[in-house]
């Protein structure tokens, strides 16, 4: 087998990024960012960029924070506003820490293809070109990094986008067999891979490719806050966050653990998951002691029937660490959540892709 690979990191004209303020909708809303920074440097533009976008991002090195720069931003994006500065500044977006953190470094020789909609990010990142010999035919591969911000979870999307409409450099048209493989991501990052057909050896581009991919995410984690646990086994009721309603329904101490039972309703109409898909994974519990003193757990175990979540946590006493008794006056537990699941579709458009 012959095996060709082209990296692909590719900056993208701002013009293509910039949403229509008032066509552009978007099922989960992203970060928006404003600022007025004419005149200024990188440095303090990618310290206000990440405390509106609440992602960490670091510079390249220390010199480089006086690099001039101008930020005019009026609810943009925070995707496009930090496309925007990293191409001002000769700068590509890296993702770290599975897409929970940003640098900013050097270009150098690289490229960077990228489309963005909303708080998702697709950008190209490889085209791997194959040629069987055993059959005599040959395909290319795309891969794609689809990513997001970090603050959404993110349940599940596509392991390989469903592709509308391809064309070469030559304005020939290009094909992508559809799959309906999904998988469940770890982080705020996901590979994807589109298989390309009908790539001819004179091609040297992928002129332009569309398409999407669906997500099941919430907009949100709720954050259920119990500020009295002395009532036992008596249910305590919290007012319902986003049409979540949240029980307590008992604390209670077995030898010297404290088990803490939650239950989550939900609206009831939520997107269809199979047997081996969970969209509670980002769920935590933690108590809070008088002093403010954060405990958490790994012992629970999650049911979910329907549109209700029943959740069964457990934490051990140990006075060395302050853990006591959790269920005196002062102790209070919170436990985070998601927000109601949707369902949609992500489009994408990347443009000028370099072939092998």
């Amino acid at each position: 087998m012959r095996l060709l690979v082209l990296a692909a990191v590719l900056t993208f004209g701002t013009a293509a990024l910039l949403p229509a303020d008032d066509e552009e909708k978007f099922a989960l809303p992203p970060r928006t960012v404003t600022m007025e920074m004419a005149h200024s440097n990188l440095g303090k533009i990618a310290a206000a960029l990440s405390k509106q976008g609440g992602i960490p991002i670091a510079l390249p090195d220390a010199a480089s924070a006086a690099e001039p720069c101008d930020a005019i931003f009026n609810d943009k994006p925070f995707w496009f506003a930090l496309e925007f500065t990293a191409s001002q500044t000769g700068n590509r977006i890296v993702l770290r820490d599975g897409g929970r953190k940003i640098a900013l470094e050097p270009r150098g020789k690289s490229y960077e293809v990228s489309s963005v909609h909303g708080p998702f990010r697709v950008v190209a990142r490889e085209v791997v070109g194959r040629f069987l010999l055993d059959s005599g035919s040959h395909f290319h591969e795309l891969h794609l990094d689809i990513h997001w911000e970090p603050r959404l979870p993110v349940f599940r999307l596509d392991s390989s986008p469903r592709i509308a409409s391809a064309v070469d450099d030559k304005g020939r048209k290009l094909s992508a067999p559809a799959l309906s493989a999904r998988s469940q991501p770890t982080a705020a990052i996901h590979p994807a891979t589109v298989r390309m057909e009908g790539i001819h050896r004179d091609a040297k581009r992928i002129a332009e490719i569309a398409g999407n991919f669906t997500v099941t995410a919430s907009d949100k984690m709720l954050a259920f806050t119990f500020d009295d646990l002395t009532k036992g086994k008596t249910p305590v009721i919290l007012p319902a966050k986003d049409k979540v309603a949240a029980i307590l329904k008992r604390v209670e101490k077995d030898e010297s653990t404290w088990e803490f039972e939650i239950e989550l309703t939900y609206p009831q109409k939520l997107p269809q998951f199979e047997s081996f898909e969970s969209w509670t994974t980002e769920n935590r519990m933690r108590l809070v002691s008088p002093g403010g003193r954060p405990f958490t757990t790994t012992d629970h175990e999650i049911q979910v029937s329907g549109s209700k979540v029943t959740a069964l946590y457990r934490f051990r006493e140990a006075a060395k660490s302050g853990l006591t008794n959790p269920a005196s006056k002062g102790w209070k537990l919170v436990y985070d959540a998601p927000s109601p699941p949707l369902e949609f579709t992500v489009p994408f458009e990347l443009k000028d892709i370099p072939l092998p």
